[in-house]
Order: C-alpha cells, then structure tokens, then sequence
C-alpha cells in the first residue's frame, strides 16, 4: 500500500478560500452588526488551527498535500495532477480498481462523507440509504465489488457509497455536430453536467481512468465516489454522456432497474461503436427516465429511455441534441419547450458547415444551467481529443484542458 501514501490529496485548495469568501459575505448580509460578524471569523479561523470537523472535512477534499507529490511510472495505481485536473488510473479486476480507489482517495471520501451528513438531514440521508439497499439486490457484481473494496479500504460506510451510486440525480445538456456540419466533416460532441451541492459540489470533479483486467480502457469525467460515469470515452472512441428526464410517463423510481452511470460504464467497456452502445441500453431496465447521446468518429445517437418503452433520436442534417425532456412520440407525458435545448439547436443552426471545436464552447455556454453547471465536456472522437473544464462554475466558461486519450491510456 506504500505506493499510494503520497497521493491522498486533490488540488483544489483555492476553491475553499472561494468558499472562504463566499462564508464571510454571506456573514455579513445576514450579521449587520460589526462584532457579530468579527466573533463569526475569529471562530472560523480558530477552526482552522484546532482541526473542526467540517473544516477538516473541507480541508481534506480541497487541500493537495505538494511536498509530497512524486511521479509514479505508467502502469501504476495512482493521482495524478493535469493542469490542476485530479485523474486517477485504475487497473485490474472490479475488486482490485475499488480497492485502488478507496486506498489513493481514502481522505477525500472521509470528507466527502461527513459533509454529505451535514448537508442533508438524518432523515433524508436515511431516506438515501433506504433507497440503495433496496436497490442493491438488483446492482451487478463487478459493482458490488468495486464498492465493497472502497469501503474497506477508505473505511467509509458502505451504504454511504451504495446510496450515492443510486440516489445521484444530475440534470445535464448533450449536442453533437457532424458530417456536413462542421468544418471539416469530423464528429463534435459537448455535455453539460448540471447539479446543485451547495458549494462544495466544485470541489467533487475528477478524471477516472480505468485500465480493466477484461473489457475497453475507460476515460470518464467524473464526480468523487462513482463506481461509473456520466460522461465519458472508450479506447474505441465511443463517448456517451445522460440527461435525466423531467416530461416521462414515470417519474418515480422503480425496483428492478440499474443507474444508468453504471449501465454506460458496463457499455463503455464492451461495444466498440455508438450504435452498439444504443442497442444495449435500449435492451436494459432502468430506474428513472433518462436519455443517453452516444458518439463515435461517424455518427451521434440518443436513446430516450423510459422505464417500460424507448425511443431512439438520429438527429438531422448532422445536428442531434438533448436535455431533460423526450420528444419523440409516446416518449412524453405532454410536450415541453425547454430553453437549453433551444440554445444548442440554434448555435448548431447558425454555425451550419463551419462548426468547429470553438463553437461547441459557445453552445455548451450558452446553454449552462445557472450556478449549476459543474463539468463541461467536449469530445473528438476521430482525434481521440477530450476537452474538460470542471470544479468551477459554469464550468461552460473555461479554461479547457485538452487530452489525449491515446496517450492518456498508454500512462
């Protein structure tokens, strides 16, 4: 276990000063009196120094430990820090990859974990648990493995992990643009993760790079503590990211069906096109409407997926889009005119057969959820190019960072 001792930290200490500042203005509006407002700090900066727990929580997501931050070699179980991006590579079996996990980011599940408790009532958060262990019957082994291992190795509750495996509910907006659409003929394709946690949700983003013993090499755009991904590419190109679904016939969970983060990670390792990646999730049970893009080097699919029918969407003239609402017949309860939606349709509409790269920025920012916009994502699918923006928000605003998939997996 020496191996990972020096990789326990996430580089987002300036993000808590951000909070810091957010706290203090916060304290002012709602404390007029000057000594009131001193007293609140002074308690605050005491904190820092005695180790409260919900600084120490913070602390423990938000601040890098760098006097001890070494390069492992490629093939190793570690973090790693790309342009102040966290990304951690995992490798092996579903048991071996959660133990790796649990091990590499045991601080930050321990913070994550006690701020989630003072984020949400005992009662919600009982609420959640209820939710995954009624769920857990149904989730796959690799799954169940993968978590069991986090546990064991991060020393936080098991149930915690499982209900924030099932219990996730993000939001998100999806285009992709290609064929005589864009400049030069090649795929573009955009996701906005949208979900509101307070301020601590900049704080939560990170790169998981999954090497797994049999299946596609993995590179997903995720939130700490998923055993699967919202957005992300294969080592084939495929890239996929969700939308959840507000206008379904069924807006209440139901038993039997899998999360769909974990459904497009199971996916992700097996289908090598984005036709396969549909046809499979069209084939599956899942617990809340949602919708699904997938993409490849030729073209860009979205499956609609209710909980007892679904629909497929192929775009047109080159331009498919998506948020939170279905819209092909008998997919919806009653029709819905959704502003996002509109906005990518619309940047995808006036940059037709000059569609470049800069002006899938433009659409995702133009069509961010306000304060909850936590990770935007763009991917290239022909050059194997994955452009991230996260923990800031809107993180539709930028800087990108710009990796290599290719290169990434061969770490």
């Amino acid at each position: 276990m020496g191996q990972f001792d020096a990789y326990t930290s996430i580089p987002w200490k300036m993000e808590f000063h951000k909070l810091l500042i957010t706290v203090r203005k916060k304290t002012l509006k709602y404390f007029r009196s000057f000594r009131v407002f001193i007293f609140f700090v002074l308690i605050l900066q005491i904190g820092t120094f005695t180790g409260c727990k919900i600084y120490s929580a913070f602390d423990s997501v938000l601040n890098p430990e760098w006097e001890n931050f070494e390069q492992l070699p490629s093939g190793n179980p570690r973090l790693e820090y790309i342009h102040s991006i966290p990304v951690i590579h995992l490798y092996g079996t579903p048991a071996e990859m959660g133990n790796q996990y649990g091990t590499i980011l045991k601080k930050q599940l321990e913070g994550l974990e006690y701020i989630s408790t003072r984020f949400f009532s005992k009662k919600k958060v009982n609420e959640f648990i209820h939710t995954a262990i009624e769920t857990e019957k149904y989730l796959p082994d690799e799954t169940l493995e993968f978590l069991s291992e986090i546990a064991e190795t991060s020393g936080v509750d098991y149930y915690k992990l499982l209900a924030i495996n099932t219990v996730a509910r993000v939001t998100c907006s999806a285009l992709a643009v290609w064929g005589n659409a864009t400049e030069n003929g090649n795929l573009l394709m955009g996701r906005n993760a949208d979900y509101a946690f307070k301020r601590i949700n900049k704080a939560l983003g990170l790169i998981v790079v999954k090497h797994p013993e049999n299946g596609y090499a993995t590179v997903s755009s995720s939130f700490l503590g998923l055993a699967g991904a919202y957005t992300g590419i294969n080592e084939k190109g495929v890239s996929y990211g969700n939308m959840l679904v507000y206008n379904g016939f069924e807006d209440e969970e139901t038993t039997g069906g899998l999360p769909v983060h974990l459904l497009m990670q199971s996916a992700a390792e097996t289908k090598n096109s984005a036709r396969e990646m549909i046809e499979y999730l069209t084939a599956q049970n899942h617990v809340v409407p949602v919708s699904v893009m997938c993409a490849d080097s030729n073209e860009a699919i979205l499956a609609e997926l209710g909980k007892k029918n679904f629909a497929v969407r192929e775009g047109s003239n080159g331009v498919l889009a998506a948020s939170n609402y279905f819209y092909s017949s008998g997919m919806f309860e009653k029709p819905e005119t959704d502003s996002r939606f509109s906005a990518l349709m619309l940047k995808a509409r006036d940059n037709h057969g000059a569609f470049n790269i800069g002006h899938l920025k433009d659409a995702m920012h133009a069509a961010r959820k306000q304060n909850e916009t936590l990770q935007t994502v763009l991917f290239e699918p022909a050059k194997m190019l994955m452009h991230v923006s996260m923990n800031k928000v809107p993180a539709s605003k930028g800087p990108f960072t710009t990796f290599d998939i290719l290169e990434l997996l061969e770490k």
